[in-house]
């Protein structure tokens, strides 16, 4: 159903998360031999708006309209989130959202 969420997921630590994928597969600042993910297809450190932040918040909206809140949102999955140049703007977006539906 979502390209760009996954979860929630039961967390030992976080209870129930929801994850947020804000670039795609592999694209990542490093590349480590442990990584869950595999190896690194796109290594960089150029931040840009790798997933459009109007597709996110698509997801996002759809999923707080129809589910209660999860315990924490993750940014994970795929690769480096921080390397999406809009994380700031999901981060707000999120921050309002979560507080609308109870």
């Amino acid at each position: 159903m979502y390209k760009y969420l996954f979860g929630p997921v039961p967390s030992r630590r976080l209870g129930m998360s929801l994850g947020v994928d804000l670039v795609p597969r592999k694209v990542c600042s490093l590349d480590c031999v442990y990584c869950e993910a595999g190896k690194t297809t796109k290594l960089t450190l150029k931040r840009k708006e790798y997933i459009l932040y109007d597709k996110i918040i698509e997801e996002l909206t759809l999923y707080f309209k129809n589910n209660p809140d999860p315990d924490y949102i993750t940014f994970s999955g795929s690769g480096e989130p921080t390397l999406n140049s809009r994380i700031g703007d999901v981060l707000k977006f999120i921050k309002q959202k979560s507080l609308q539906y109870p």
